[in-house]
């Protein structure tokens, strides 16, 4: 498959109608940089699984994992968690919620950053430009959870909310680092509308952060703006999330964590929409998907422990992979765990050519209390009489 041919129409009916590409922080189509052809080098789905369907019962394996946390500290970072005056400010309790949970996965998963925007970036809205280039702040590996935390202890918040541009870098380190063996996620932590694209229309827009009630204002700042750098670029950042889980040669989804009050619809629709475009929503007791929100330092905590629980204990890899799903029935710990595309409690293929399948909600809980040492696979192929 070409590098581009992954850009379809269907991803952008993920997001409805969307503007063009030409975002000042986003390089077009014409000068992204190319994802491996699947043809280019040998793929170790190839050489690790069969091709084809294999009868018989197996134990699966949990699968390795990189998580690239992708980190917003724009200059509202820096304010308290619902506007509390006294409270800590949201880029404290991210390094709390951080340093209760990364020691305690750091030994099973690697552990990557990409801050944004840059540190020392003037905090004008100007200053919104962050290189495409594939490179970021900390390279996953285990053990990582120092150098992480560092960087709190190192910047302050400031500046504007590259969004898309921070995802793509973070992919492009990714795909220009390929590991097939390994399962890639990104895991967006965010307060605020993501802005930066000059491309929009500063007179109609909605404009971030320029007074009014929440976290987005009334508009009347960005129509004296000379461009739409402040306008709240959604679109644009929907589209690129879903096109980095769609991809099919390098499909890596996105978690979207939510750290602000949802008093502005626009927020929440807009986190929603990215959670939903990226492959790993937050599924409520309804049903509902949607992004993790965190209105209190507990809610952070809780929704990074699910969000690692799930990428490194509820994720494995089957050597068999039958066409349909009913071909094959898996068991944790002797009891038979169902198939669930709605991910609410059961399995689904999160990488079906890989071989990967994924525990969610309580059958997650249940395959972390088996200790993983007993989840297995039966599986019947069309041929084999089964």
């Amino acid at each position: 498959m070409g590098a581009r041919a992954w850009r379809l129409g269907a991803v952008l009916a993920i997001v409805g109608g969307c503007g063009a590409r030409t975002g000042l922080n986003l390089p077009d189509a014409t000068t992204l940089p190319d994802v491996p052809d699947a043809s280019d080098a040998p793929d170790a789905r190839d050489v690790l699984l069969p091709p084809r369907c294999i009868p018989g019962r197996f134990t699966l394996t949990q699968r390795g994992a990189d998580m690239m946390l992708v980190i917003d500290r724009s200059g509202s970072m820096g304010q308290s968690l619902g506007g509390g005056r006294g409270s800590p400010a949201k880029w404290e309790l991210l390094r709390d919620a951080l340093s209760s949970t990364l020691p305690a996965f750091q030994d099973r998963i690697r552990v990557g950053a990409l801050f944004f925007p840059q540190d020392g970036a003037d905090t004008r809205v100007s200053a919104c430009e962050l290189a495409n280039i594939p490179s970021v702040d900390i390279r996953p590996a285990y053990g990582a959870a120092t150098q992480v935390l560092g960087v709190f202890a190192g910047t302050e918040p400031g500046g504007s909310t590259p969004t898309a541009a921070a995802l793509l870098r973070a992919y492009n380190y990714f795909v220009r680092n390929p590991d097939r063996a390994r399962a890639r996620y990104l895991v967006l932590a965010t307060d605020g509308g993501p802005n930066c694209n000059a491309a929009l229309a500063a007179a109609s827009c909605v404009c971030v952060g320029a007074g009014g009630t929440g976290p987005f204002g009334g508009g009347a700042s960005c129509r004296r703006d000379a461009d739409g750098r402040r306008c709240l670029d959604n679109e644009r950042t929907v589209r690129e999330i879903a096109e980095l889980a769609a991809n099919p040669v390098a499909s890596i989804p996105t978690f979207v964590i939510g750290l602000a009050d949802e008093t502005d619809p626009n927020y929440a629709a807009t986190l929603t929409a990215m959670a939903i475009a990226g492959g790993r929503p937050f599924v409520s007791a309804s049903g509902a998907p949607g992004y993790y929100n965190v209105e209190r330092a507990a809610d952070l905590t809780r929704a990074f422990t699910t969000i690692q629980d799930t990428v490194s204990r509820c994720s494995f890899v089957t050597p068999s992979r039958p066409e349909e799903t009913g071909s094959i029935a898996i068991t944790a710990a002797g009891e038979t765990v169902p198939p669930d595309p709605t991910r609410r409690d059961g399995w689904d293929w999160t990488d079906r050519a890989f071989g990967e399948l994924t525990f969610f909600g309580p059958a997650c809980a249940r395959v972390i209390a088996s200790r993983a040492t007993q989840v297995q696979a039966t599986v019947r192929c069309a041929d084999d009489g089964g």
